[in-house]
């Protein structure tokens, strides 16, 4: 089985601990990298190339919604570009629909992560 590599973009350190737990525990991935906010993780991604972002919305910084805007413009769809899953607490119906009809992102999660929900976004193509 091919394992992949992922980045975990959240300022929330009790997130990203349970994030990087299941991850580990579904023994899927063979790296596990994490950005504080969606600048950090624009830095990371000039030296990465993750199969998987895992992105959360309200950030310091640089939010999720602000990092689709500079990741879109710095891959184009034509590239090997990585699967984003938005991985957020936002129960707001607009985000979930903004996610949805977003190009970019593949899946839309309501934090926390699970192994179901692990599965979930790692057998949607």
């Amino acid at each position: 089985m091919q394992k992949h590599s992922v980045l975990v973009i959240d300022d929330n350190q009790i997130d990203v601990l349970i994030a990087t737990k299941f991850l580990e525990m579904s023994n899927l991935f063979s790296a596990i990298h994490v950005a504080q906010n969606g600048a950090d993780a624009l830095v990371a991604l000039k030296n990465l190339s993750p199969d998987y972002v895992l992105l959360d919305i309200n950030m310091p910084i640089l939010d999720g919604w602000e990092f689709l805007d500079a990741f879109d413009s710095l891959f184009n769809q034509t590239q090997n570009q990585p699967k984003i899953v938005m991985l957020t607490s936002s129960i707001n119906i607009d985000d979930a629909n903004r996610a949805v009809n977003h190009p970019s992102i593949t899946e839309f999660l309501v934090k926390p992560i699970n192994a179901t929900k692990v599965e979930q976004f790692i057998g949607n193509p």
